[in-house]
């Protein structure tokens, strides 16, 4: 009884999970906010802690924070109706630094690269599952 719980629940995540950054939710009238987390990837970049909000218009707007969250880039992007997007990252203090971040959100993950940036982030494929947290975005 306990495994087929387990799998209606895994199955109801599953199709919450196809609309994950789709137009579909922009179309509701309201925000939604998508909070997850990218893992280290080899070579240095760090694992990063995404807030991005998918407002009705279909902007996004948030941060990027990283090393625990002693550094801070504010996120502004469109996501497109191809589920595509292109966000510009710019670091608040530190070194100022700016980049940009484009993707798409695709079946079971959100697949992004980094560019600009100037740190080993730079052309790393960061795909995060879109499993959906408890704010409505997917979380790694």
């Amino acid at each position: 009884m306990r495994l087929m719980w387990f799998n209606w629940r895994m199955a109801a995540i599953g199709f919450a999970t196809v609309s994950c950054f789709g137009p579909a939710l922009a179309q509701q009238g309201k925000a939604q906010l998508y909070a997850f987390h990218s893992p280290p990837v080899v070579g240095g970049c760090p694992g990063l802690d995404w807030h991005v909000t998918l407002e009705p218009n279909n902007t996004l707007e948030g941060f990027v924070a990283w090393d625990q969250g002693k550094h801070l880039a504010r996120l502004e992007g469109t996501l497109n109706k191809d589920r595509s997007f292109q966000l510009d990252a710019k670091e608040i203090g530190g070194q100022g630094r700016t980049a940009t971040v484009v993707g798409k959100a695709g079946g079971g993950y959100i697949n992004m690269t980094i560019n600009g940036s100037g740190t080993a982030c730079d052309g790393q494929n960061l795909p995060v599952p879109t499993v959906p947290g408890g704010t409505g975005g997917g979380g790694g």
